[in-house]
């Protein structure tokens, strides 16, 4: 089918996500009884969706998608179908005004993240479907990685001087990757086709390969989406020098996704520090202290 993005008008029409969260029961209604479905057992995912397993008319397996409108996610049909059903779901239909899908049912469709296997082994298998990812044309209209990360930049530079105080002696870490933040999207190259959340819980086992889910599509510099992975395959944070951890892996990705090491270190520290701000504007104490963890040890890495 021919996907379309996600319709911008029904973000302004939750005023939060718990507001979406009370009616997002009503709208999998709707969309069941609009697409006559019969519902099956919810999958668990993100935090931005409800997603369950569906059977249709004909008597098939899909899984429905009902998904929150946030600006980051509309143009996920669009990503979903660029790619093709050899790396994502097959969209078999989508409903913009509810942000809805209809989409293959993958199987198993086991995260990557759930796999018992050595941290190298699961980087080789992603970092390959990165690069293959990566390579594929790019969808009209999919927008720029920096047109797309800008403003959250400008955000965080707002509130700079009163997360500063709270950070004390630790504000240059959120100063400095703020300042790399700056500089990348100041010097974005490329026109790779980035997943956008490229983290292990979005790599999905199948009968075809390993498979991508819930795309936050751009186009831009392709040393942006190995952060999330680098992050949270095996145990960086565990390690007393988690910095070590975070190069051998990230250096291990890169030659086997063909990306810049240093760019992806550099996204790496920006995307953290970016982190500690949203923790301090969500009052967020302890998650706060997590991601300032995270911004240091990226921040020897990259040097």
């Amino acid at each position: 089918m021919q996907s379309t993005p996600f319709e911008t008008t029904a973000i302004d029409a939750y005023a939060s996500k718990s507001a979406w969260d009370a009616a997002a029961a009503e709208l999998v209604g709707t969309m069941l009884h609009r697409w006559n479905l019969t519902p099956g057992p919810a999958l668990v995912g993100g935090e931005a969706a409800s997603v369950l397993r569906v059977t249709t008319a004909e008597g098939s397996s899909a899984v429905l998608k009902v998904g929150f409108p946030h600006v980051e996610a509309i143009w996920e049909a669009v990503g979903l179908e660029g790619w093709g059903a050899a790396l994502a779901p097959r969209v078999l239909r989508q409903d913009a005004w509810t942000w809805s899908l209809l989409l293959e049912d993958v199987q198993p469709g086991i995260p990557l993240l759930r796999y018992q296997v050595p941290a190298k082994d699961a980087l080789r298998s992603a970092a390959r479907l990165y690069g293959v990812l990566a390579a594929v044309p790019v969808p009209e209209g999919i927008p720029r990685l920096d047109d797309s990360m800008r403003p959250f930049l400008d955000k965080a530079a707002t509130r700079l001087r009163q997360h500063l105080p709270i950070l004390g002696e630790n504000g240059d870490v959120l100063e400095g990757g703020l300042a790399a933040l700056r500089t990348l999207l100041d010097s974005t190259p490329g026109d790779a086709f980035l997943h956008g959340d490229f983290n292990p819980g979005n790599v999905i086992s199948s009968d075809r390969g390993w498979r991508v889910i819930d795309p936050k599509p751009m186009r831009g510099d392709a040393a942006f989406d190995l952060w999330p992975l680098v992050s949270q395959l095996g145990s960086p944070w565990t390690d007393p020098h988690p910095e070590l951890v975070l190069l051998d892996q990230l250096r291990f990705a890169a030659e086997i996704a063909g990306v810049d090491v240093q760019r992806a270190a550099q996204w790496g520290f920006a995307r953290a520090a970016l982190n500690i701000s949203w923790f301090l504007d969500d009052q967020d104490g302890r998650a706060a202290l997590a991601a300032l963890r995270e911004a240091r040890a990226w921040r020897a890495v990259a040097g």
